[in-house]
């Protein structure tokens, strides 16, 4: 078999047009910023949006409004981190169960499929009865984490190659050991897949713990609609997708970087 070789001048054709649009939109971004600048620079808040989606004096005038984000932000990220953190630890025990004892998996994840079925309000409401507002939170959400966790743990693991297995068996490896060395840095990719799922999810499910006077970003979506003031919930919707975003770009740069043989592969 013999490899297609690009001509010099096509493959530089095609880095120039690269750099070109790279070009274009760091212009475009550096044109915008300084036309936004000039935009909130003549903003008040005594003057009245021209925007009904966003009301950019609120935004970028309002003196509370950089700290109450701050605050919102955190909020959100720590709930959900300490859901997903909690997920990840309980997920790992149930999942070694399920692999040295193979018929408990499938009644572990019928239970944690029920768990996950549970209406997300019911459950907050429910559990915030008998705990606080953020225990509510934090065990309604590690629960919904659970699903997918297992799952992924479990194929993760029984992905490992057999040969790879037997190999290990063969340098006298015990079981513990062979888990921490060989399969489990082979299950990464998979297990790293399942907590970007988790993470994603959890962030969405963050906001609707509004109605336990928690929410982080989604209490400006649920006071928005309570106050039919909709670029509150414009503003909250938006910071939520940006933070879901970063966190799934962080643990998948994480994880590149804790499976540097993966990106060789492909």
């Amino acid at each position: 078999m013999t490899a297609t070789v690009q001509p010099a001048g096509l493959r530089h054709s095609w880095t120039a047009r690269r750099w070109a649009a790279l070009g274009a939109i760091v212009v475009a971004l550096l044109a915008f910023g300084l036309w936004a600048k000039h935009r909130i620079d003549g903003l008040s808040t005594s003057t009245q949006a021209t925007n009904p989606l966003i009301r950019w004096e609120w935004l970028f005038k309002r003196p509370e409004t950089p700290g109450e984000l701050r605050a919102m932000t955190q909020q959100h990220l720590w709930l959900t981190v300490t859901a997903v953190l909690a997920g990840l630890v309980i997920a790992s025990l149930l999942s070694l169960l399920a692999l040295r004892l193979r018929w408990t998996f499938a009644p572990i994840t019928a239970f944690s499929g029920f768990l996950y079925t549970i209406p997300s309000v019911a459950l907050f409401g429910l559990l915030s009865s008998y705990l606080s507002n953020f225990e509510s939170a934090v065990v309604a959400l590690t629960s919904y984490t659970l699903l997918v966790l297992i799952r992924n743990i479990v194929a993760g693991i029984d992905a490992v190659p057999s040969h790879v297995v037997d190999a290990a068996d063969g340098l006298g490896m015990g079981r513990a050991r062979r888990l921490l060395t060989v399969e489990l840095p082979l299950a990464l990719p998979v297990i790293i897949a399942g907590i970007r799922v988790a993470a994603v999810t959890t962030v969405g499910l963050v906001a609707i713990t509004a109605v336990i006077q928690l929410g982080g970003l989604g209490r400006l979506i649920f006071d928005g609609y309570n106050s039919s003031v909709l670029f509150k919930m414009v503003i909250g919707t938006i910071l939520s997708i940006l933070l879901a975003v970063a966190l799934d770009l962080t643990i998948y740069v994480v994880g590149a970087l804790l499976t540097p043989w993966s990106r060789r592969a492909r």
